[in-house]
């Protein structure tokens, strides 16, 4: 299969396209078609290793992770051992801050990183929504707002 390929932090010019071996899902693994996924912010930082801190999760000198990519928008196609809750051919989403290596044709995960995909919704539509979705409610839920505030929702 082919995807982004890196093996340290940089630009874009340290990005190759590769053929990699296909991945085979593991006992509690999908193996997921991947139709659309993003470039990021946090994808972004992820290839450059900044702001600093964001390699304590990425690898300190070098990245752990040579496919990057953090959100995915696809269509099951092969199941591990155990799973039960989705189907080749189920449409499915996920996003990851620390990276699933999501920007290849396929992609294996386990089962908490990957969600049932909305029919009304095509697969850039998916892949598109994840990023902003997670840090508005993450932000929502973290942040305590006093009676009368102003609040601009930008998207």
């Amino acid at each position: 299969m082919k995807a982004a390929f890196r093996k340290r932090y940089g630009g874009p010019e340290v990005l190759e396209i590769k053929e990699v071996p296909q991945p085979k899902p593991q006992e509690n693994e999908v193996l997921i078609k991947v139709y659309a996924t993003t470039v990021n912010r946090t994808d972004c930082g992820i290839l450059w290793g900044k702001p600093f801190i964001i390699r304590f999760f990425t690898g300190l000198l070098k990245p752990s992770k040579h496919i990057p990519g953090t959100d995915f928008a696809g269509e099951v196609v092969d199941i591990g051992e155990g799973v039960t809750m989705f189907q080749p051919g189920d449409r499915v989403f996920g996003l990851e801050d620390n990276g699933l290596s999501t920007q290849a044709q396929f992609v294996c995960l386990p089962l908490e990183k990957v969600m049932s995909m909305p029919d009304n919704i095509t697969y850039a539509q998916g892949a598109a929504s994840l990023e902003g979705a997670h840090y508005a409610y993450n932000f929502i839920n973290k942040v305590r707002f006093k009676k009368g505030a102003s609040v601009l929702v930008n998207g």
